[in-house]
């Protein structure tokens, strides 16, 4: 017996998949803040700053409201935006229970998060052995995002070991075993970068081993997305490493394996020269043609300026935003859609963040904007 299924039996099969969680993400996205309302909000009076936050949605007033803040405290503003992304992740995982390999790709996005956490930890412990920390005082201590409860990983406690190797001990699975292969180069040079980029390879592996199980158009987007993510983050680990003359032989060593547009480690003739560059702006100036390499070299002058890289992780972190808004177009019925309102919610609580950090430090606004992704 042969099994005849026509076409529009499998649109209406994919669409089913998403038709829950579907009208759920439309029904936020429209609460998604516009260029418009960002800029008022940087706009505002430090007085007025979280009265017009609250204003914005009925989720953030609730949240604000029981927080019980008192004027612009960032800290606490943080913390409580941070609530609410980790309630979006967990609305899109509960909606897709059921959808197996489409599920789990959520739950290692949400990961992603708690990898953050852990390198935010072994950040501050570095900076508190080495003597460029003055230890975990409550102002020192990482601002976490809450998944604690839905990995059953208690990383936050790790702010109270006394070293970067007692941090690894204390770890579970599976950051301890990437991590104690590791340790002995970390050692050696005392980077964090090295113990970063352990900590990257192995989400970035579990992220794209979890997209390869997906079907169809799904796995297509997925990968455009994750693979784009990659390509950034790959292009930033090789700025930051130029920006520290750290060698080439080493610097290849820390690059992720896969992307979307080329792959570092493979595709040697299109990133040697910049890879063997003497320093970050012949990096740029010798890329190879690309919406990339375009990007990098319009931010150019103001690393110049400033001797920074954070002008590059701007400028590459606007160019994800469009792109994630290009994917969003028409709002398709498919992952993309999920996986771009995740990321556009992750990118408003940043500047929501950002701009309550510079109100309680009474930064203006002209300088603000310049840290606002629109």
């Amino acid at each position: 017996m042969v099994l005849i299924i026509k076409r529009g039996e499998i649109e209406a099969m994919a669409v089913s998949k998403y038709a829950y969680v579907y009208a759920r993400i439309r029904a936020r996205m429209s609460e998604l803040m516009d260029e418009r309302r960002l800029r008022e909000l940087v706009d505002t009076r430090s007085e007025d700053f979280l009265s017009s936050l609250m204003d914005t949605t009925a989720a953030y007033k609730d949240k604000l409201t029981k927080a019980a803040l008192v004027g612009v405290e960032a800290r606490k503003i943080e913390i409580t935006l941070k609530e609410d992304l980790i309630d979006q992740y967990l609305m899109v995982i509960k909606s897709t229970e059921g959808a197996g390999a489409i599920r789990d790709v959520f739950v290692e996005f949400l990961r992603r998060l708690e990898v953050k956490n852990l390198k935010a930890v072994i950040r501050a412990k570095a900076a508190e052995v080495h003597g460029t920390g003055t230890g975990t005082s409550t102002a020192e201590t990482p601002m976490f995002f809450p998944v604690e409860d839905f990995f059953k990983r208690r990383i936050s406690r790790l702010t109270e070991a006394d070293s970067v190797e007692s941090v690894i001990k204390q770890l579970e699975n599976p950051y301890r075993g990437v991590l104690e292969e590791a340790l002995p180069e970390y050692e050696k040079s005392k980077r964090v970068l090295i113990l970063e980029n352990a900590l990257d390879e192995e989400i970035s592996s579990a992220i794209r081993e979890k997209v390869e199980r997906l079907s169809g158009a799904d796995k297509e987007i997925a990968r455009k997305i994750v693979g784009t993510e990659f390509d950034l983050a790959n292009l930033m680990i090789l700025l930051r490493c130029k920006s520290e003359g750290i060698a080439e032989a080493e610097i290849r060593k820390y690059l992720l394996p896969d992307g979307f547009s080329f792959d570092f480690n493979l595709d040697v003739g299109a990133m040697n020269d910049s890879i063997s560059a003497e320093n970050v702006s012949s990096a740029v100036q010798l890329m190879p043609a690309s919406a990339y390499k375009e990007v990098l070299t319009g931010a150019l002058s103001s690393y110049e300026a400033e001797k920074s890289v954070i002008p590059f992780e701007n400028a590459l972190s606007r160019y994800f935003l469009v792109t994630i808004k290009s994917i969003l177009r028409g709002y398709p019925i498919n992952i993309g859609t999920i996986i771009g309102f995740l990321y556009l919610k992750e990118i408003e609580i940043r500047n929501l963040c950002t701009i309550a950090v510079c109100k309680e430090n009474e930064i203006p606004a002209e300088e603000t904007m310049k840290m606002v992704m629109l």
